[in-house]
């Protein structure tokens, strides 16, 4: 990009401003504590449990585990699990009861018990994504951009994990989330990427090389560049930039950009439509991949209007293909 846009400035004679890091700052996730969601916690009293439930082993054991050393201290993804396990546990419980029918109080204590785990399930959704470096590591940019490479990269394990965490909190409280294997497994599908980070430094990036390259493209008087609108010595020299080095360098990573940040937009959106995210979440979410003044729109704004002004400019000096002043230019 660099080459590309030094090679612009030195036929338009324009000048162009580098890409300065801290704009990557723009899209740093806000601090853990804000995107966390305060849950009350839920006491059952164990004791109680085990006196009047003797035939609810299930329960019994989830509550020990609850209890235990390590239970209290589980990373929120467990958590999340665990509520799932625990929920499963309550409805098996609560149905023995109802089949015994002489315990109806415990019975109904336990179906509203129920009910208001079912009722926090999503805020733990959010805290188990919120709390997770897996997660944070995934959506933050890299300190390298996507290698140029001319094989195919890609990152669909890790999408499709990010979709398969999006399908499990939009189910919640209807279906209950899936054990705690499951979803390590796709927390580590998400760690073992390197893409999505470096796909937003990309696209930060390259955003930032188009719109500086089109400011220097537009802001040149075609007239003075090609008189009478014919095709000039500097205006060959400029085709010349534009078949060899933008269509010859800059457009194909600009197709593996493609490639890799369709996919990965749509996920992101889709994660951001999950119910009761957190302000400070969806704000970020937004952010790389909304409607609006995102990163990914922007990306697609900047491509279109360079693309519109090479049309704009080649096409003032009869140099678009089809046009008098077309010639397959050679690198000199």
């Amino acid at each position: 990009m660099q080459n590309y846009l030094d090679r612009i400035a030195r036929v338009l004679q324009q000048q162009w401003q580098p890409f300065e890091p801290d704009q990557l700052a723009d899209y740093r996730f806000p601090a853990r504590r804000e995107r966390m969601i305060d849950i009350p916690p839920l006491r059952i009293s164990l004791l109680d449990l085990i006196v009047d439930t003797n035939d609810c082993r299930l329960l019994q054991q989830r509550i020990s585990e609850r209890n235990s050393v390590l239970g209290k201290v589980m990373p929120w993804s467990h958590r999340l699990a665990y509520d799932g396990e625990l929920l499963r546990a309550l409805e098996h419980c609560t149905t023995l009861l109802n089949q015994q029918d002489d315990q109806p109080a415990l019975g109904e204590q336990l179906t509203a018990l129920a009910a208001s785990k079912r009722a926090t399930l999503s805020a733990t959704y959010w805290n188990a994504l919120n709390a997770s470096e897996e997660f944070e590591d995934y959506l933050r940019f890299a300190n390298q951009p996507l290698p140029i490479s001319s094989s195919q990269i890609t990152d669909q394990d890790a999408v499709a994990a990010l979709r398969k965490l999006t399908e499990i909190g939009a189910a919640l409280p209807q279906q209950l989330p899936p054990d705690r294997a499951h979803i390590d497994a796709l927390l580590q599908a998400l760690q073992q990427s390197q893409r999505s980070s470096q796909l937003i430094t990309s696209l930060a990036q390259t955003t930032h090389g188009l719109q500086q390259a089109t400011q220097m493209l537009q802001a040149t008087d075609s007239r003075l560049l090609c008189p009478m609108q014919a095709p000039s010595a500097r205006s060959k020299i400029l085709l010349n930039v534009f078949v060899l080095f933008y269509a010859g360098e800059i457009q194909p990573y600009l197709a593996q950009l493609q490639r890799l940040g369709q996919p990965w937009a749509e996920a992101v959106i889709a994660l951001r439509a999950v119910p009761n995210i957190p302000d400070a979440t969806a704000h970020s979410l937004d952010r790389l991949a909304g409607e609006q003044n995102s990163l990914w729109k922007e990306y697609q704004a900047a491509l279109t209007k360079h693309t519109q002004a090479w049309q704009d400019l080649l096409g003032a000096c009869e140099s678009q293909p089809g046009q008098s002043g077309w010639q397959t230019p050679t690198e000199g």
